[in-house]
Protein backbone atom coordinates (compact mmCIF):
# COMPACT_ATOMS: atom_id res chain seq x y z
CA UNK A 1 0.00 0.00 0.00
CA UNK A 2 1.27 3.46 -0.88
CA UNK A 3 0.26 7.03 0.00
CA UNK A 4 1.04 9.55 -2.75
CA UNK A 5 1.66 13.26 -2.18
CA UNK A 6 1.91 15.36 -5.33
CA UNK A 7 3.83 18.49 -6.28
CA UNK A 8 3.24 20.51 -9.44
CA UNK A 9 5.50 23.38 -10.47
CA UNK A 10 4.11 24.59 -13.78
CA UNK A 11 4.13 28.28 -14.67
CA UNK A 12 0.35 28.67 -14.24
CA UNK A 13 -0.39 26.02 -11.62
CA UNK A 14 1.73 25.38 -8.54
CA UNK A 15 0.34 22.98 -5.99
CA UNK A 16 1.18 20.64 -3.12
CA UNK A 17 -1.66 18.19 -2.47
CA UNK A 18 -2.79 15.02 -0.70
CA UNK A 19 -0.60 15.56 2.34
CA UNK A 20 -0.87 13.10 5.20
CA UNK A 21 -2.95 14.50 8.07
CA UNK A 22 -0.42 14.39 10.90
CA UNK A 23 -1.48 17.09 13.39
CA UNK A 24 -4.63 16.86 15.48
CA UNK A 25 -4.82 20.61 16.22
CA UNK A 26 -4.16 22.34 12.88
CA UNK A 27 -2.88 20.56 9.80
CA UNK A 28 -2.21 21.57 6.19
CA UNK A 29 -3.82 19.20 3.67
CA UNK A 30 -2.98 21.03 0.42
CA UNK A 31 -2.04 24.46 -0.92
CA UNK A 32 -1.21 26.22 -4.17
CA UNK A 33 -2.10 28.88 -6.68
CA UNK A 34 -3.40 28.94 -10.24
CA UNK A 35 -3.91 31.25 -13.19
CA UNK A 36 -7.29 29.95 -14.36
CA UNK A 37 -8.47 29.64 -17.95
CA UNK A 38 -11.49 31.65 -19.07
CA UNK A 39 -14.66 30.17 -17.61
CA UNK A 40 -12.80 27.49 -15.62
CA UNK A 41 -15.31 25.98 -13.20
CA UNK A 42 -14.86 23.78 -10.12
CA UNK A 43 -17.72 21.96 -8.42
CA UNK A 44 -20.28 21.65 -7.14
CA UNK A 45 -18.74 19.28 -4.63
CA UNK A 46 -18.25 18.75 -0.90
CA UNK A 47 -14.82 18.65 0.72
CA UNK A 48 -13.59 16.78 3.76
CA UNK A 49 -11.49 19.70 5.02
CA UNK A 50 -11.67 23.50 5.04
CA UNK A 51 -10.32 25.33 2.01
CA UNK A 52 -9.66 29.06 1.81
CA UNK A 53 -9.19 30.80 -1.56
CA UNK A 54 -7.82 34.31 -2.07
CA UNK A 55 -8.32 36.08 -5.41
CA UNK A 56 -5.03 37.56 -6.66
CA UNK A 57 -6.18 38.98 -10.00
CA UNK A 58 -9.17 38.94 -12.32
CA UNK A 59 -12.75 38.08 -11.45
CA UNK A 60 -14.98 35.09 -10.82
CA UNK A 61 -18.20 33.82 -9.27
CA UNK A 62 -18.83 31.76 -6.14
CA UNK A 63 -22.09 30.01 -5.28
CA UNK A 64 -22.38 28.72 -1.72
CA UNK A 65 -25.22 28.42 0.77
CA UNK A 66 -27.79 29.37 -1.92
CA UNK A 67 -26.02 32.71 -2.37
CA UNK A 68 -23.98 33.96 -5.32
CA UNK A 69 -20.95 36.23 -4.90
CA UNK A 70 -19.19 38.19 -7.63
CA UNK A 71 -15.55 38.32 -6.52
CA UNK A 72 -12.44 40.22 -7.51
CA UNK A 73 -8.92 41.07 -6.39
CA UNK A 74 -8.47 40.85 -2.63
CA UNK A 75 -11.61 38.82 -1.98
CA UNK A 76 -11.17 35.66 0.07
CA UNK A 77 -13.72 32.87 0.42
CA UNK A 78 -13.91 29.90 2.77
CA UNK A 79 -15.56 26.58 1.95
CA UNK A 80 -16.23 24.56 5.10
CA UNK A 81 -16.24 20.74 5.27
CA UNK A 82 -19.33 19.06 3.84
CA UNK A 83 -20.54 22.36 2.35
CA UNK A 84 -21.57 22.25 -1.29
CA UNK A 85 -20.12 25.04 -3.44
CA UNK A 86 -18.95 25.83 -6.93
CA UNK A 87 -16.85 28.64 -8.32
CA UNK A 88 -16.02 29.80 -11.83
CA UNK A 89 -13.52 32.15 -13.47
CA UNK A 90 -14.87 35.09 -15.45
CA UNK A 91 -14.89 34.55 -19.21
CA UNK A 92 -13.35 37.94 -20.07
CA UNK A 93 -11.11 38.54 -17.05
CA UNK A 94 -10.41 35.09 -15.49
CA UNK A 95 -9.10 35.10 -11.97
CA UNK A 96 -5.96 33.72 -10.48
CA UNK A 97 -6.12 32.61 -6.87
CA UNK A 98 -4.17 30.94 -4.11
CA UNK A 99 -5.57 28.45 -1.62
CA UNK A 100 -4.90 26.48 1.53
CA UNK A 101 -6.73 23.36 2.67
CA UNK A 102 -6.61 22.66 6.38
CA UNK A 103 -8.16 20.52 9.09
CA UNK A 104 -7.85 19.88 12.83
CA UNK A 105 -9.52 20.68 16.13
CA UNK A 106 -8.53 24.35 15.90
CA UNK A 107 -9.53 24.75 12.23
CA UNK A 108 -12.96 26.22 12.96
CA UNK A 109 -11.53 28.58 15.60
CA UNK A 110 -8.85 29.79 13.18
CA UNK A 111 -11.41 30.39 10.44
CA UNK A 112 -13.76 32.25 12.80
CA UNK A 113 -11.00 34.46 14.21
CA UNK A 114 -9.88 35.26 10.66
CA UNK A 115 -13.37 36.57 9.86
CA UNK A 116 -15.00 33.60 8.10
CA UNK A 117 -18.06 31.49 8.96
CA UNK A 118 -20.80 29.49 7.26
CA UNK A 119 -23.00 32.60 7.30
CA UNK A 120 -20.19 34.94 6.18
CA UNK A 121 -17.83 32.94 3.96
CA UNK A 122 -16.43 35.95 2.04
CA UNK A 123 -14.42 39.01 3.06
CA UNK A 124 -11.79 41.41 1.75
CA UNK A 125 -8.18 41.03 2.83
CA UNK A 126 -5.26 43.49 2.72
CA UNK A 127 -2.33 41.15 3.35
CA UNK A 128 -2.14 39.29 0.05
CA UNK A 129 1.60 39.56 -0.56
CA UNK A 130 2.48 38.17 2.85
CA UNK A 131 0.03 35.27 2.50
CA UNK A 132 1.42 34.52 -0.97
CA UNK A 133 4.94 34.23 0.48
CA UNK A 134 3.69 31.84 3.16
CA UNK A 135 2.05 29.60 0.57
CA UNK A 136 5.32 29.59 -1.35
CA UNK A 137 7.08 28.53 1.84
CA UNK A 138 4.58 25.68 2.37
CA UNK A 139 5.12 24.41 -1.17
CA UNK A 140 8.89 24.65 -0.82
CA UNK A 141 8.67 22.46 2.32
CA UNK A 142 7.43 19.54 0.19
CA UNK A 143 9.76 16.80 1.34
CA UNK A 144 8.07 13.87 3.12
CA UNK A 145 10.17 14.37 6.21
CA UNK A 146 9.31 15.16 9.82
CA UNK A 147 11.22 18.45 9.56
CA UNK A 148 9.24 19.65 6.52
CA UNK A 149 5.98 18.48 8.10
CA UNK A 150 6.68 20.70 11.10
CA UNK A 151 7.68 23.55 8.80
CA UNK A 152 4.47 23.34 6.71
CA UNK A 153 2.18 23.32 9.74
CA UNK A 154 4.24 26.05 11.42
CA UNK A 155 3.90 28.28 8.35
CA UNK A 156 0.15 27.53 8.29
CA UNK A 157 -0.08 28.95 11.82
CA UNK A 158 1.80 32.07 10.71
CA UNK A 159 -0.56 32.32 7.73
CA UNK A 160 -3.56 32.45 10.08
CA UNK A 161 -1.89 34.83 12.50
CA UNK A 162 -1.53 37.32 9.62
CA UNK A 163 -5.14 36.78 8.52
CA UNK A 164 -6.40 37.32 12.07
CA UNK A 165 -4.36 40.52 12.49
CA UNK A 166 -5.69 41.72 9.13
CA UNK A 167 -9.26 41.09 10.29
CA UNK A 168 -8.72 42.96 13.57
CA UNK A 169 -7.37 45.97 11.65
CA UNK A 170 -10.45 46.03 9.43
CA UNK A 171 -12.83 45.42 12.35
CA UNK A 172 -11.10 47.14 15.31
CA UNK A 173 -14.06 46.70 17.63
CA UNK A 174 -14.40 42.97 17.06
CA UNK A 175 -13.90 40.63 20.02
CA UNK A 176 -12.29 37.39 18.90
CA UNK A 177 -12.59 34.01 20.63
CA UNK A 178 -15.14 35.37 23.05
CA UNK A 179 -14.57 33.92 26.50
CA UNK A 180 -17.48 32.25 28.24
CA UNK A 181 -17.88 30.81 31.76
CA UNK A 182 -16.79 27.28 30.80
CA UNK A 183 -13.56 28.25 29.01
CA UNK A 184 -11.38 27.95 32.11
CA UNK A 185 -12.60 24.38 32.63
CA UNK A 186 -11.88 23.49 29.00
CA UNK A 187 -8.33 24.81 29.27
CA UNK A 188 -7.70 22.82 32.44
CA UNK A 189 -9.17 19.63 30.92
CA UNK A 190 -7.15 20.00 27.70
CA UNK A 191 -3.93 20.43 29.66
CA UNK A 192 -4.72 17.38 31.79
CA UNK A 193 -5.56 15.21 28.75
CA UNK A 194 -2.46 16.37 26.86
CA UNK A 195 -0.19 15.32 29.71
CA UNK A 196 -2.05 12.10 30.62
CA UNK A 197 -3.40 10.68 27.33
CA UNK A 198 -1.33 7.53 27.95
CA UNK A 199 -3.20 6.80 31.17
CA UNK A 200 -6.69 5.58 31.96
CA UNK A 201 -8.90 8.68 31.76
CA UNK A 202 -12.62 8.76 32.56
CA UNK A 203 -14.21 12.01 31.49
CA UNK A 204 -16.76 11.97 34.32
CA UNK A 205 -13.94 11.62 36.86
CA UNK A 206 -11.99 14.42 35.15
CA UNK A 207 -15.10 16.64 35.31
CA UNK A 208 -15.51 15.83 39.01
CA UNK A 209 -11.88 16.75 39.70
CA UNK A 210 -12.36 20.08 37.92
CA UNK A 211 -15.59 20.73 39.80
CA UNK A 212 -18.24 20.52 37.08
CA UNK A 213 -20.51 17.77 35.79
CA UNK A 214 -19.71 15.83 32.63
CA UNK A 215 -22.49 17.35 30.51
CA UNK A 216 -21.32 20.90 31.29
CA UNK A 217 -17.70 20.04 30.48
CA UNK A 218 -18.78 18.37 27.24
CA UNK A 219 -20.93 21.31 26.10
CA UNK A 220 -18.13 23.74 27.01
CA UNK A 221 -15.63 21.67 25.00
CA UNK A 222 -17.91 21.66 21.96
CA UNK A 223 -18.33 25.43 22.13
CA UNK A 224 -14.58 25.96 22.45
CA UNK A 225 -13.07 23.49 19.97
CA UNK A 226 -15.95 21.75 18.22
CA UNK A 227 -15.62 18.30 19.79
CA UNK A 228 -16.25 16.50 23.07
CA UNK A 229 -13.52 15.77 25.67
CA UNK A 230 -13.67 12.07 24.71
CA UNK A 231 -13.20 12.91 21.02
CA UNK A 232 -10.29 15.20 21.88
CA UNK A 233 -8.67 12.39 23.89
CA UNK A 234 -9.08 9.81 21.12
CA UNK A 235 -7.88 12.28 18.43
CA UNK A 236 -4.76 12.98 20.47
CA UNK A 237 -4.11 9.28 21.07
CA UNK A 238 -4.47 8.48 17.37
CA UNK A 239 -2.10 11.30 16.40
CA UNK A 240 0.52 10.06 18.85
CA UNK A 241 0.03 6.46 17.66
CA UNK A 242 0.53 7.44 14.00
CA UNK A 243 3.76 9.20 14.86
CA UNK A 244 5.08 6.24 16.87
CA UNK A 245 4.17 3.74 14.16
CA UNK A 246 6.14 5.67 11.55
CA UNK A 247 9.03 6.90 13.65
CA UNK A 248 9.77 3.95 15.97
CA UNK A 249 10.14 0.18 15.71
CA UNK A 250 8.01 -0.53 18.75
CA UNK A 251 5.53 -3.41 18.23
CA UNK A 252 1.87 -2.51 17.82
CA UNK A 253 0.93 -3.70 21.30
CA UNK A 254 3.59 -1.42 22.82
CA UNK A 255 2.31 1.52 20.77
CA UNK A 256 -1.22 0.77 21.96
CA UNK A 257 -0.11 0.77 25.59
CA UNK A 258 1.92 3.94 25.12
CA UNK A 259 -1.20 5.84 24.02
CA UNK A 260 -3.49 4.48 26.73
CA UNK A 261 -4.92 1.20 25.38
CA UNK A 262 -4.37 -2.01 27.32
CA UNK A 263 -6.33 -3.97 24.69
CA UNK A 264 -4.48 -4.10 21.36
CA UNK A 265 -7.60 -5.26 19.49
CA UNK A 266 -9.59 -2.27 20.77
CA UNK A 267 -6.74 0.04 19.74
CA UNK A 268 -6.53 -1.51 16.26
CA UNK A 269 -10.30 -1.21 15.79
CA UNK A 270 -10.35 2.49 16.67
CA UNK A 271 -7.25 3.18 14.56
CA UNK A 272 -8.92 1.56 11.54
CA UNK A 273 -12.09 3.58 12.10
CA UNK A 274 -9.99 6.76 11.98
CA UNK A 275 -7.62 5.98 9.12
CA UNK A 276 -9.21 3.20 7.12
CA UNK A 277 -6.42 0.71 7.73
CA UNK A 278 -4.88 -1.29 10.53
CA UNK A 279 -1.90 0.04 12.53
CA UNK A 280 0.31 -2.60 10.89
CA UNK A 281 -0.84 -1.62 7.39
CA UNK A 282 -0.25 2.05 8.19
CA UNK A 283 3.28 1.29 9.38
CA UNK A 284 4.01 -0.64 6.17
CA UNK A 285 2.47 2.01 3.95
CA UNK A 286 5.00 3.60 1.64
CA UNK A 287 5.02 7.36 1.08
CA UNK A 288 5.87 8.76 -2.32
CA UNK A 289 6.27 12.30 -3.61
CA UNK A 290 5.17 12.56 -7.24
CA UNK A 291 6.34 15.62 -9.17
CA UNK A 292 4.41 16.51 -12.31
CA UNK A 293 4.72 19.24 -14.93
CA UNK A 294 1.20 20.44 -15.61
CA UNK A 295 -2.30 20.39 -14.19
CA UNK A 296 -4.17 17.24 -15.15
CA UNK A 297 -1.21 14.90 -14.97
CA UNK A 298 -2.23 13.94 -11.40
CA UNK A 299 -5.71 13.27 -10.08
CA UNK A 300 -6.22 14.47 -6.52
CA UNK A 301 -9.00 13.36 -4.22
CA UNK A 302 -9.89 16.90 -3.08
CA UNK A 303 -8.53 19.74 -5.25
Amino acid sequence: MKHTTALCKSSRFRCLEDLQKESVELCLTYCGYEECDSGHRFGPNRRSSYVLHIVMSGKGTLEIGKKTYELGVGDAFLISPDTEAWYQADWDDPWSYMWVGFTGIKADECAMNAGFSLKSPVRKIECMEELYRYIDDMIDAHQLSFADELKRNGVLMLFFSVLIDDYKKQEPGIVLSRPYPGSVYVKHAMEYITHNYDKRIKINELADDIGVNRSYLTSSFKKAIGCSPQEYLVNLRMEKAKSMLKKTDQPVNSVAQAVGYTDQLAFSKIFKQYYGMSPRAYREQEEELVIYDKKGDYTSSDI
